[in-house]
């Protein structure tokens, strides 16, 4: 339910439902809105929506299918029309209320790097937001105290060879994970900082949009014989360089993973140094677990491309090149942790499952070894946990997921992952938390982050609002999701 602060409706401070509509009224009969069927009907619909109590649903996904006609595989993270329409909807907005509605008693704002609209008296400077509350809403992060925060965008491949994107992939994945240990940063997930690089959006707009307060822009060129990793932090509100600098190494996995780990203490030293301690971070002199081939390095890679969509066609060759690289490479903790989560998409999700395979035990395996190989590695405990879970070991589960979380408090996946078994332990207070801070570290996300909301709403006989974050959540390769789906549907008649 959305509540209104600021005081309630009817007082001196907060318009009323009937002069908002009056005032939306105004906007759509006159120039520039009344020229664009289609901004009359965005505006239309925010405004009724939070009027409504539910400014919760007014996000990307629900705007492109109920305004834009989107059909529901529609994902706004590739797909750019909402943002490209709301950055419209905002200039018009501002057009109006500097001329033909200077005068207007009521205005109607859309804040950027949001959907939700603002109603305040043009008289007063009091903004009225609709708040919405949630179950988890007493422990959500506090965006204003939340620390500094950064954006790692996708490393460019200057090698000249486009095979070696992975490398570039890899190193932007690596770079993300290491900063996120630092418990005092906010640090965003590669899957949004990959789609926002993809719609072309500037450090402005990051600022703006996402409150980023840090981007690192990097670009790697590798020789058979040398790697040179080159990397800039940039202070986002005044565009200015904070750092620029470059890390030369052999050209092994070795000489990689040392540029990593250079790159995330040179980063968050010099953060540290404009916003004060970190705390003390755990460095290791030599980082136990890494990969020892490219080939390794490369399928590991592809594995994050899998675990965004769950395509059946990629999880099979993920599934078989892991099992062959980790033939030669025996001791990559991170590689046996893909495999594991692989293996037990297979058991659990039915993916391209092989008659009388004991893929379960296999899984398990796969995740004792990943731990053994780093016991100091997140990816692996994540990976642990869910094999645990799986198994019914509900208590190997909690202390498996309470190490993942201490070893990486920040990184999205392992906590978008482990909320799902929390959901279905009836845990909705952390399943929620770990879910939605998951989304707030990526507002570009694979779908399922948003399942562990949906199985909420299932739990609370609330259909419409499952399939809602079904629908959200959409992962067209995966069965389970239309399954799921048409169940809903069917319960709604």
């Amino acid at each position: 339910m959305a509540e209104l602060k600021e005081g309630d409706a009817g007082s001196d401070e907060c318009p009323l439902d009937a002069e908002v509509h009056s005032a939306l009224e105004r906007l759509t009969t006159q120039p520039p809105l009344a020229k664009s069927e289609r901004l009359c009907g965005f505006l239309r619909y925010i405004v009724d929506e939070t009027l409504a109590g539910r400014a919760d649903k007014i996000i990307g996904y629900t705007i492109g299918v109920d305004v834009f006609g989107k059909p529901e595989s529609f994902d706004p993270s590739v797909d750019t029309i909402v943002r490209v329409e709301a950055g419209r909807l905002r200039r018009s907005l501002d057009q109006y209320y500097r001329e033909a509605g200077a005068n207007d008693p009521v205005e109607i704002v859309v804040p950027k790097g949001a959907y939700v609209p603002e109603f305040r008296y043009r008289s007063g400077n009091r903004v009225i937001t609709a708040q919405v509350t949630s179950p988890a809403a007493q422990y959500a992060p506090d965006k204003v105290n939340r620390g500094p925060s950064i954006a790692v965008l996708p490393f460019a491949n200057y090698s000249g060879d486009a095979n070696d994107q992975f490398f570039a992939d890899g190193l932007t994945e690596e770079t993300i994970a290491n900063l996120a240990r630092f418990k005092d940063l906010f640090v965003f997930s590669r899957s949004t900082t990959s789609a926002l690089a993809r719609e072309g959006t500037n450090i402005r707009q990051l600022r703006e949009e996402l409150g980023v307060d840090f981007v690192v822009e990097g670009s790697v060129r590798k020789t058979p014989q040398m790697v040179r990793a080159t990397v800039q932090l940039i202070d986002a509100e005044t565009d200015g360089h904070i750092l620029a600098e470059n890390f030369d190494r052999a050209c092994t996995p070795e000489g990689v993973f040392e540029i990593q780990d250079e790159i995330a203490r040179l980063l968050a030293g010099r953060i540290a140094d404009r916003h004060g301690p970190l705390g003390r971070y755990v460095q290791r002199a030599r980082r136990p677990g890494v990969s020892k081939t490219w080939e390794t390095y490369d399928w590991i890679t592809r594995f994050y491309n899998y675990y965004a969509t769950h395509d059946p066609q990629c999880h099979a060759e993920v599934r078989e090149g892991l099992e062959k690289a980790l033939e030669q490479d025996e001791n990559s903790s991170d590689g046996w942790a893909a495999l594991s989560i692989v293996l037990l998409d297979e058991f659990r999700l039915r993916i391209n499952e092989r008659h009388n395979f004991p893929a379960l035990e296999k899984s398990l395996e796969s995740a004792q070894r990943a731990v053994s190989a780093d016991p100091e590695n997140a990816f692996a405990y994540q990976a642990l946990a869910l094999a645990y879970f799986m198994s019914g070991e509900t208590l190997d589960f909690q202390i498996a997921s309470d190490r993942a979380f201490e070893l990486n408090p920040g990184h999205a996946d392992v906590l978008a992952d482990i909320a799902f078994p929390l959901a279905q332990l009836g845990e909705w207070d952390k399943a929620l938390l770990f879910a939605d801070r998951a989304i707030e570290l990526s507002p570009v996300h694979p779908g399922w982050y948003r399942w562990p909301r949906a199985m909420y709403h299932i739990e609370n006989e609330d259909p419409q609002s499952a399939l809602i974050e079904f629908k959200k959540g959409a992962v067209p390769g995966l069965f389970w999701y239309h399954a799921y789906a048409a169940s809903l549907h069917a319960e709604l008649g």
